[in-house]
C-alpha cells in the first residue's frame, strides 16, 4: 500500500471500519433496482479516492474479482426466466439487468472492503472483532487459517523448488501425475506437523482459546464520524433502493 493510503487509513481504529464495512454491505447487497446499485457504486468509488489505495494491487484484484464476475454474464442472461430480447434469442431481458446488477454490487462492495478492510494485517482484524463481540473462536481461527495459509505457502514453494533442481517438469504423463500426487501428500503431511507444533507452543504459552493484543484501540470522535457517515449513505441508498 502507499504510505499516504496507509496514514490515512490507520488513524481509524480497526472495528470502526469493520464496521462501516459491514453496515454499507448489508445495505448494497440487498439492492432491487439498477438505479440504486449505480448510486451504491459511485459512493464507493468516492470512497475509493478519498483513501487512494496501490493502485497496481487494487487494479490486479479487482481483475480478479471481474473475471468471477464475467462468468455470470456467459450463464446468465440465457438461464434466467424472462422476455426474450428478440424473437428466437435464448438471452432474455431480466438475465442482462440481473447480470448487470450482481456486477455493480460486487464491485461497490469489493472497493468498500479493499479500501476500509484490506488494509489492516491479521492482528488487526482479530483485534477489530473481538472488540465488536465476534466469538472468540471465530477470532481465533481467522488468526489460525492466516498463519495455515503462509506455512502452506512456504512448504509448497520449498518443495516446488526441491523438485526443479531434481529437473521435474510438468507434463502429461503418469510420472508427472504420481509426483504432483507425492507432493501434495507431503505438502498435507508438513502443514499438519507445522499446525501441531504451533498448538503445542501456543499451549506452552498458556493460550485459552481468547486472542490478547499488545494493541488497544481506542474509540475516538474520527472513529464515530467514520461510522456515522457510512450509516447516513447507507440508509439513503435503502430509501434509493425502493424510490429509483
Amino acid at each position: 500500500m502507499s504510505g499516504r493510503f496507509a496514514m490515512n487509513i490507520s488513524s481509524f481504529t480497526p472495528a470502526s471500519k469493520i464496521l462501516s464495512a459491514l453496515v454499507f454491505a448489508a445495505v448494497a447487497a440487498i439492492l432491487p433496482t439498477i438505479p440504486s446499485a449505480c448510486l451504491a457504486f459511485l459512493c464507493s468509488l468516492i470512497v475509493l479516492c478519498i483513501f487512494p489505495p496501490s493502485w497496481n494491487s487494487f487494479l490486479k484484484r479487482a481483475a480478479v474479482i471481474n473475471i468471477f464476475v464475467l462468468f455470470i454474464w456467459f450463464f446468465t442472461p440465457w438461464t434466467t426466466p424472462g422476455e426474450s430480447m428478440w424473437e428466437g434469442s435464448w438471452f432474455t431481458k431480466e438475465g442482462l439487468v440481473l447480470s448487470l446488477l450482481v456486477t455493480l454490487k460486487v464491485n461497490a462492495l469489493f472497493c468498500i472492503f479493499y479500501t476500509l478492510v484490506s488494509s489492516m494485517s491479521f492482528s488487526q482484524l482479530a483485534a477489530g472483532l473481538n472488540q465488536l463481540g465476534f466469538p472468540d473462536k471465530l477470532v481465533a481461527m481467522i488468526l489460525f487459517c492466516a498463519r495455515g495459509i503462509t506455512i502452506f505457502e512456504k512448504e509448497y514453494a520449498n518443495l516446488t523448488e526441491a523438485a526443479k533442481l531434481r529437473g521435474f517438469y510438468m507434463k502429461t504423463d503418469l510420472r508427472t501425475y504420481r509426483t504432483v500426487g507425492a507432493m501434495v501428500a507431503l505438502l498435507f503431511s508438513k502443514a499438519f506437523r507445522k499446525g501441531r507444533i504451533l498448538e503445542q507452543s501456543m499451549i506452552l504459552r498458556g493460550f485459552n482459546g481468547k486472542i490478547r493484543t499488545l494493541t488497544k484501540y481506542q474509540w475516538t470522535g474520527k472513529d464515530i464520524a467514520l461510522l456515522g457517515a457510512f450509516s447516513i449513505v447507507s440508509f439513503c441508498l435503502s430509501i434509493s433502493g425502493w424510490m429509483l
